[in-house]
């Protein structure tokens, strides 16, 4: 392992002040990208651990936490965000919530908020795209939750359910059930659940020994919107008979548009989401879903944060839990 440096030492390998080191950690302006880039370099190499500067910042507990969800107006993070607070109430925490609205500046941006505010520990559903301020964050004692998704080279905790296995569930059903054109509005592949999720509507495919074809699948990003205009771009697929959409937000979409085109589920085409909220049994017909433990998947990561904030701050990194909880279809008449 390499040697831990201090703050001093991350400067004169830099070739920059202490001061300059300190701006880079603390998210502050008046610092070159190339500076920049060269201070995180060092820190990366050396295992250095912020202590000049957060621990010195950090000389209490706060009894807070934060949680970074994409949507806060989504069913699936608006109960994500209930369980991680009641698990902080029942151990006198409070929790400040952010919604990063999966957007990477903003993400990082709520990560800089967070530490400046001295939050004990973190539970955030990553964009994937700010791992260096995450791992800044580990390092300088500030507990981590990995909620929902991964982030390549992050070693921290982090809880998912088995979305690759539940996907290729329930298109699996669907091609048991006759269907041979199945379209996806899938995540985006950048992120582990849209990858893991098209990745089970490819793994059902192969099974069945039927080739996916590439007209049949559109890439959205979680969002609404995106699920209305892919589903528009895939009903101009004449010959579509299904469709699967990878999580609430674009379901919700997707299925609005379908509804306003005159298309009926499921005599016109079959219908399948991942993620299975309240209004999916207020339809008609009831819409066959992915059910997610949802609350469960909250309170779990909560749980496991708490866990990490009773250990000692130089806790042994690889000492870290990886939760996968079962998602599970439920079979209802939209197929």
């Amino acid at each position: 392992m390499n040697k831990r440096l201090n703050i001093a030492e991350v400067a004169k390998a830099a070739g920059v002040s202490t001061a300059t080191v300190s701006r880079v950690l603390n998210e502050k302006p008046f610092v070159r990208e190339n500076t920049r880039r060269k201070v995180l370099r060092v820190i990366d190499k050396t295992n250095y651990r912020v202590n000049a500067v957060a621990r010195n910042l950090r000389r209490k507990k706060t009894h807070s936490i934060g949680i970074i969800i994409s949507n806060v107006l989504s069913p699936f993070y608006s109960v994500i965000a209930k369980a991680v607070e009641d698990v902080a109430l029942c151990n006198n925490f409070s929790m400040v919530l952010c919604n990063g609205g999966d957007k990477p500046k903003k993400e990082r941006r709520y990560l800089q908020v967070l530490f400046e505010n001295r939050v004990d520990g973190i539970i955030i559903s990553p964009t994937g795209e700010n791992a260096d301020y995450l791992k800044l964050l580990l390092s300088s004692g500030i507990a981590v939750c990995l909620i929902d998704r991964k982030v390549s080279g992050m070693v921290c905790d982090s809880v998912m359910v088995n979305n690759r296995e539940a996907s290729k569930e329930a298109v699996a059903h669907l091609l048991e059930r006759g269907y041979r054109r199945i379209g996806l509005i899938s995540g985006p592949k950048e992120r582990t659940t849209g990858y893991l999720r098209m990745a089970g509507y490819l793994d059902a495919h192969k099974e069945y020994g039927i080739p996916p074809q590439e007209r049949f699948i559109r890439y959205g990003d979680f969002s609404l919107e995106s699920g209305r205009k892919n589903a528009a771009l895939l009903l101009c697929e004449s010959d579509l008979d299904a469709l699967y959409v990878a999580n609430t937000d674009m379901a919700m979409g997707a299925y609005g548009l379908l509804k306003e085109r005159g298309v009926v589920i499921p005599d016109d085409m079959g219908f399948v989401m991942f993620d299975d909220p309240d209004w999916t049994r207020l339809v008609t017909p009831k819409l066959t879903a992915v059910s997610q433990p949802v609350y469960e998947l909250g309170s779990t990561a909560a749980k496991m944060l708490f866990r990490r904030l009773q250990m000692p701050p130089d806790y042994v990194k690889t000492d870290t839990v990886q939760t996968v909880l079962n998602a599970k279809l439920v079979r209802r008449g939209s197929v």
